[in-house]
Parts: structure tokens; C-alpha cells; sequence
């Protein structure tokens, strides 16, 4: 398949990957539009190389964009690709660019939340998977309480309303993310990978 892998110049070239994304994801995963420009714009200003896209005669076919968070290291925020484009290396080629990307502006990790689709295929990257509980209706004393079996690595609160829970799940315990969701009311579970990029 003919594609050529671009990063975001101007905004006209973002409202445009924007729109890709929206079409893929529900606003939720992809955040409200007005919002999402405003943020990805302050983004473009500093590291428009880390917000990738795929383009086939004129149109976007896939979407990786990054970004370093206030500890330097990277974030892969929205990975996306058009179905008939999947299972062609676009994917793939878009997040070790990134990765290559973001080792030069001296990140050693990059991590990312990803959909049960697509959990293999980080782990195929070199990716390690960990599970992320998080709730702002229960404690982090709570989200702990139903752990019996996993390491913990780490507990936060993400933008000071988020309570959050990381444990060190190699492979995805589905069991035990029903029984976060069903026994914790508005808890939510996801899958995280990270990988090292080097350099430590």
C-alpha cells in the first residue's frame, strides 16, 4: 500500500489528522474538539516532529501523536490507523519513529494506554503491559483492597481528582478487571505498555 509518513507543519495539516482521529475514537477517548485543538496546537509549537501522521493520495490513513510529559519522558496519546490500512506496518512504522523522536529530545520511557485490540501488538513492539485502575468515587486505599496477587507500581492522584492504582500485570487478568468495575462502581481498568527507549 502507498503511504508517506509526515509530521504536523501547520494547523490546517491538524485540523485535517483531527478529524481522522475523531472519526476513529468517540469524543471521549479523543477529548472535545475545541479543547483537543487548543492542547495539540501548544504541542505543535514545541514538538510538531513527535505528531505523526500517514497520508495515501491525499488523505489520512493514520495518526501517532506524542508528547513529553514534565518528567521528560514520552507519552504515545492517540495511535490510530484507517482499517484497510492496518496490518501493513503503518502502525509500526509511525511509533518507532516516534520512539526515534523522542530518545532524541532525551526520553528513556515511553508509555501508553491501549484498547484490547491493540494490546498485542505492543507487545509485539517490545512493549511491557501493566494495569491502570483508576476512579474519582473511590479511594486509593480502596482500589488497593481488591489486589491479591500483583505488585504495585506505583499509586497517584492524577490531576488532583483521579485516584489511580498501577500494578505490575504482565498480561491482561480480565478477571480481575471485571471484578475492579463490577465490585468498584465507576472504576475504570485499562491496559498500559511501556518500553525503555535507552540511554539510562
Amino acid at each position: 500500500m502507498d503511504y508517506k509518513i509526515k509530521h504536523i507543519t501547520n494547523e490546517a495539516e491538524l485540523d485535517k489528522v483531527l478529524i481522522f482521529a475523531g472519526n476513529i475514537f468517540s469524543e471521549q477517548s479523543v477529548g472535545n474538539e475545541e479543547q483537543a485543538k487548543t492542547e495539540w496546537r501548544a504541542h505543535m509549537k514545541h514538538h510538531s516532529d513527535l505528531l505523526i501522521y500517514a497520508e495515501s493520495d491525499g488523505e489520512v490513513v493514520g495518526i501517532v501523536f506524542g508528547s513529553i510529559g514534565d518528567d521528560g519522558n514520552m507519552t504515545a496519546d492517540i495511535v490510530a490507523v484507517a482499517e484497510r490500512f492496518r496490518n501493513h506496518g503503518v502502525a509500526r512504522e509511525m511509533m518507532f519513529l516516534l520512539e526515534a523522536r523522542g530518545k532524541s529530545y532525551g526520553a528513556h520511557v515511553i508509555g501508553l494506554g491501549a484498547v484490547q485490540s491493540a494490546e498485542g501488538f505492543y507487545s509485539k513492539l517490545g512493549y511491557t503491559g501493566s494495569l491502570l485502575i483508576q476512579s474519582q468515587k473511590h479511594s486509593i486505599d480502596e482500589l488497593l483492597s481488591l489486589n491479591t496477587e500483583y505488585a504495585v507500581n506505583y499509586t497517584r492522584v492524577h490531576d488532583g481528582i483521579i485516584n489511580q492504582v498501577n500494578l505490575a500485570v504482565p498480561e491482561a487478568d480480565r478477571e480481575l478487571q471485571r471484578k475492579y468495575e463490577n465490585t468498584l462502581p465507576g472504576c475504570y481498568t485499562q491496559m498500559m505498555f511501556w518500553k525503555r527507549l535507552g540511554g539510562i
